[in-house]
């Protein structure tokens, strides 16, 4: 309570009753134990949340060049320039994951994954290959995997797993089970999607991702998506006494701000599920990427039993074929690469 800066009283107030505002009045209920529980858990994932970007936000502050202020020709103000400074960024990514039980966060990783997984083929294999094509150079094309039909399953406006699971999130009443039902309904027979008589009666779906078959347990998908912090949450802590708090209280307010109507006869604005805010990040790093030339550092698990000094031969050349460094191998042995010397 001391670092939040707030009361135990405020503190209860906040995660255990609710204001409804009806005809000008205002009234506070009690909220049910099961949603007092959840929303202190999505207190503690919001702030953490927040003090991450702001951990970020605050290194990069540090570390980027400032922009020089110089006067401007003919103008009695000054105008801030901008050099065209270098930059260099650091991407440490998450791993394939695949457990026992999968969940709604694997699925995000996964997808992550499959995207940057695309942007290295296209980077490494098709892009090096075009070159020599367009330079006239005899060249025998070298196939690669293309895992667009996994993105599409994954993301696609229309059909793809997270955009159902939105509509659902933001649909009256809905539950795993109703997603389960419409996922089964709309993706069954589609392609790297499986759902069999074993998976639809325990509410399971299977993705084939390009590093193997994935299955998915539908329980908890539609709570995680929504993830909802109460309103009186945020409003404690932009209360707070501390001012390091109210910043990270701004984070969590601005990260949750509901979509902008678009069109003249826009409807209301949709609020921002923990899917669409991932699929909106996950663009945004794809697009900073596709301005840059990256360098890639493929780290690979050696063994599965977790043990020192024993390399697992098979587990290790299926992490190559899986990453698409055996075709980047190929490439770049029968192409014309320009490599820079490793130090």
């Amino acid at each position: 309570l001391q670092l939040l800066g707030v009361t135990k009283k405020n503190l209860n107030q906040a995660l255990c009753y609710f204001k409804i505002e009806a005809r000008g009045q205002s009234y506070t209920r009690a909220v049910q134990k099961e949603k007092a529980e959840k929303g202190v858990e999505a207190l503690i994932k919001a702030t953490y949340s927040a003090m991450f970007d702001y951990i970020v936000r605050s290194i990069n502050a540090s570390i980027t060049v400032k922009k020089t202020a110089t006067s401007k020709p003919g103008a009695g103000g000054r105008a801030l320039t901008d050099k065209g400074n270098a930059v260099i960024g650091v991407l440490d990514i998450f791993g394939f994951e695949s457990f026992k039980v999968n969940s709604f966060e694997q699925l995000c990783i996964n997808y992550c994954n499959e995207a940057l997984q695309q942007q290295f083929n296209l980077f490494v294999l098709k892009n090096e290959q075009d070159e020599y094509e367009r330079e006239g150079i005899k060249w025998s094309f070298i196939s690669f995997p293309d895992n667009q039909d996994v993105l599409d399953l994954i993301w696609k406006k229309g059909f793809g797993i997270l955009n159902i699971l939105d509509d659902q999130c933001r649909a009256p009443g809905t539950t795993d089970k109703t997603f389960a039902n419409d996922i089964y309904q709309k993706l069954t027979g589609k392609p790297r999607f499986e759902a069999n008589f074993r998976q639809v009666g325990a509410r399971q779906f299977g993705v084939f991702h390009y590093a193997g078959l994935v299955e998915y347990d539908t329980d908890g998908f539609v709570e995680k998506n929504r993830d909802e912090l109460p309103r009186e949450a945020t409003e404690l802590l932009l209360s707070s006494s501390s001012g390091f708090v109210k910043e990270l209280a701004e984070i969590i307010s601005s990260s949750a701000a509901p979509e902008p109507a678009k069109g003249a006869r826009a409807g209301p604005k949709k609020s921002v599920t923990v899917g669409g805010h991932f699929s909106k990040q996950l663009a945004e790093l794809r697009a900073k990427i596709d301005l840059t030339s990256p360098h890639y550092v493929r780290c690979l698990k050696p063994n599965g039993a977790l043990i020192p000094d024993h390399f697992d031969p098979l587990m290790i050349v299926d992490q190559l074929r899986c990453a698409g460094v055996v075709e980047a191998v190929r490439v770049s042995r029968v192409g014309y690469p320009q490599r820079y010397n490793h130090a």
